[in-house]
């Protein structure tokens, strides 16, 4: 077997990182900036608060039928690094991100991001602030309106309210290092699930299963797909009891249980 060059090998370091596939890994690395962070404080603000977003989605993807703690649950398949972040989405992980991330007013207090508004192309939707956005790739116009049926779905089952558009505009602390996990986020794609969350001048990390904290921290510490932002890590043990029946009978719309939200695995950059 020929022995991998050095570029072929960085991709595939790489790919620990971000779940990219080789079309798009090669290029980047060939650019000479094999993974870049988010460079302006409004990019890194979104990104950390999408983490976030992605971390409570992944929690309804594991009540969604069949409903379980065991299985690995992420919203996010792979990320794209770049000026503008662009993410591929797990199935069914559309709908339940967004409504995390949409603006909206519920009991009282605004949630969401404040102002964030969705630009539609043909092969991807686009997510911005106006200084900053992330493009979701594969979410074509079909995909964003099953997505949104699930928004309004949950609008009305949980009681949100509509005031003033909704939406919170409080700044995330540390959100540099919220961007740089977002960035990175693939490393614990074994896991059940992950838990990130800003605490004080670090943000901290949990996972059940997947890597070890050992591994985690050596990819972090990697000159060059690593980051030197201040995290806690904690790696626990799989759950090996499942989540109870009644959890089971969550009533949830067959179309959101059987919809496919994302594009194929293997799937390169989106086309505007």
């Amino acid at each position: 077997m020929a022995r991998l060059s050095i570029t072929d090998q960085l991709a595939d370091l790489r790919r620990t990182y971000t779940g990219e596939n080789l079309s798009q890994a090669v290029p980047a690395v060939r650019d000479g900036e094999p993974l870049p962070d988010a460079t302006t404080a409004a990019q890194q603000q979104l990104e950390a608060k999408v983490l976030l977003a992605g971390c409570a989605a992944a929690s309804m993807l594991q009540l969604m039928p069949p409903a379980s703690i065991i299985r690995p649950a992420h919203a996010f398949r792979t990320v794209e690094p770049g000026e503008t972040l662009k993410l591929h989405l797990n199935e069914r992980a559309l709908g339940p991100l967004l409504f995390e991330l949409l603006p909206r007013t519920e009991a009282g207090y605004g949630m969401g991001v404040k102002g964030l508004e969705h630009r539609q192309y043909r092969r991807s939707s686009e997510l911005t602030t106006g200084a900053a956005g992330i493009v979701l790739v594969g979410v074509d116009e079909n995909a964003w309106d099953l997505g949104m049926r699930y928004v309004r779905w949950m609008h009305e089952f949980r009681g949100v309210e509509y005031t003033d558009g909704g939406g919170n505009d409080d700044e995330t602390p540390e959100a540099a290092t919220g961007s740089a996990l977002l960035r990175r986020v693939h490393l614990w794609h074994d896991a059940s699930w992950l838990r990130a969350v800003p605490m004080g001048s670090a943000w901290f990390v949990e996972w059940p299963g997947g890597a070890t904290e050992d591994e985690i921290r050596r990819k972090l510490a990697h000159p060059e797909f690593g980051t030197s932002r201040e995290i806690t890590l904690r790696n626990t043990e799989t759950p090996t009891q499942d989540v109870e029946e009644g959890m089971r009978t969550y009533p949830w719309p067959e179309e959101f249980v059987s919809a496919v939200t994302a594009g194929e695995p293997d799937q390169g950059p989106a086309r505007r």
